[in-house]
């Protein structure tokens, strides 16, 4: 048996576009959309906390009409859309098959990686922020653990064509299809490592087809601007990545090793809820126009601890910038940072963090890579404190800096609450999953 198994996105906000052309390939039988990265989960969780019933993905409602044709061929769909509210995306699941007129579409919900109950019980290391679990107390307002393909599986088995969860990992999405379909077992190490480095090689959507690997003029492929998520072909013999045709980017042995070892902390130890998975040895080999054969990825149990993403409320964060631009720009730059530093002077006690910084000049490097004077340059000012009053006060002083020093102009200012998310370790056995399979 093959499986053909395609991306349908890498974040919350990708192309649908781009999902409705895989969708209406032909190409696939699964496609799976990973909707999450840290700061997407913490911007769910803020969605929440003001409604209830807010918190999932949401493109769910113009989606399902692009997966129609999709689901009425027989296709099935995996994906982290629940992200803070795996629930509320089965809802809105279900709403929009009604709308279309489909009945009977089986959605296999995900529950459990909310853990933040057991963080609160326990005292878990909170190494970003140098404190612990029962330190912060009630303002850790979220956790959630990333879970694998286990229960990805379960709701296969049961004959569910849509899968959702929440914080379900992004190679799992596509381990727990691959497994199911292949009759793999979940404990089979090296094929598990297999399923998850073509999860891997899926899981970022264009950055496989040659999206992060442009780097010009060094490196460029054709058409970027019309660039195919990528595909599967997988069987018990070989694993083969691949594009749709007639569209731009590239799938060769240079794109797929920059996508491979993207995000990989340790090649010999990448650690998934699924397996702790060695990439030192894999094999490349092109055997096609845009297309890549793998081989020798090999795997070690999984890891005993999952990784719990902790939402942490830090108060409010301030943004604001203003522009300056011609001849002597990063002087007046330079002076409209040391008024508004004095000006805050008074409240500095109650800011917990501060940073200004001048865009162009001294941003990613500081002083490191001094260049000659820019054309334009842009301030901003990043804030950070427990009341919204300071934050609001120290974005006013970007605001007021349109009365000097002369020409600043295109201030935008902006306070929204500060959810941090910051990771931390939780035993598997702490995690307990259940899945539930509704008719839509």
């Amino acid at each position: 048996m093959r499986l053909n198994i395609g991306s349908g996105s890498a974040y919350a906000n990708d192309r649908l576009d781009t999902a409705a052309a895989m969708a209406d390939s032909g190409r696939v039988t699964y496609m799976g959309f990973d909707c999450l990265a840290e700061r997407t989960m913490a911007l769910a969780q803020i969605r929440r906390m003001s409604d209830p019933d807010s918190g999932q993905d949401e493109r769910i409602g113009a989606l399902v009409p692009v997966l129609k044709n999709f689901l009425a061929s027989g296709g099935r769909v995996v994906g982290n859309f629940g992200a803070a509210n795996p629930d509320a995306a089965a809802t809105d699941f279900a709403a929009g098959l009604t709308h279309l007129g489909i009945t009977g579409t089986r959605i296999g919900i995900i529950r459990g990686d909310d853990v933040r109950d057991t963080v609160l019980a326990h005292d878990l290391d909170l190494p970003e922020l140098g404190t612990t679990s029962r330190a912060l107390g009630e303002r850790i307002v979220s956790a959630n653990a990333y879970i694998g393909a286990d229960p990805v599986v379960e709701c296969l088995q049961q004959d569910a064509q849509i899968v959702l969860g929440g914080r379900l990992a992004d190679p799992s999405l596509f381990v727990g299809p691959i497994c199911h379909e292949l009759g793999w077992s979940l404990d089979d190490w090296d094929r598990v490592a297999t399923a998850t480095l073509a999860g891997h090689l899926l899981e970022c959507g264009v950055h496989s087809t040659g999206g992060n690997f442009e780097d010009p003029p060094y490196r460029t492929v054709p058409d970027p601007h019309h660039l195919s998520f990528p595909l599967a072909e997988i069987d018990d013999e070989e694993l083969v990545v691949t594009k749709l045709d007639g569209t731009g980017g590239a799938v060769d042995v240079r794109t797929t090793r920059t996508q491979l070892y993207y995000e990989i902390h340790d090649p010999t130890r990448y650690l998934t809820p699924d397996v702790t998975a060695d990439f030192s040895g894999v094999r490349l080999e092109e055997v096609g126009p845009d297309r890549v054969r793998l081989s020798g990825a090999r795997g070690t149990p999984r890891p005993e601890t999952l990784k719990v993403l902790v939402g942490v409320d830090l108060g409010y964060k301030a943004v604001a910038e203003i522009s300056y631009g011609g001849p002597g720009c990063v002087d007046r730059a330079r002076r409209a940072e040391e008024v508004v530093r004095r000006r805050l002077e008074p409240i500095r006690d109650r800011i917990d963090e501060l940073r200004i910084e001048l865009h162009g000049v001294n941003t990613l490097f500081g002083d490191r890579m001094p260049a000659g004077e820019p054309a334009e340059v842009r301030l901003r000012l990043a804030a950070r404190a427990l009341d919204p009053e300071v934050a609001e006060a120290a974005a006013y002083e970007i605001e007021y800096l349109y009365f000097g020093p002369a020409g600043g102009g295109g201030v935008v200012t902006s306070v929204v609450p500060a959810i941090v998310v910051t990771p931390a370790l939780l035993p598997r056995s702490e995690v307990p999953l259940s899945v539930e399979v509704i008719s839509a």
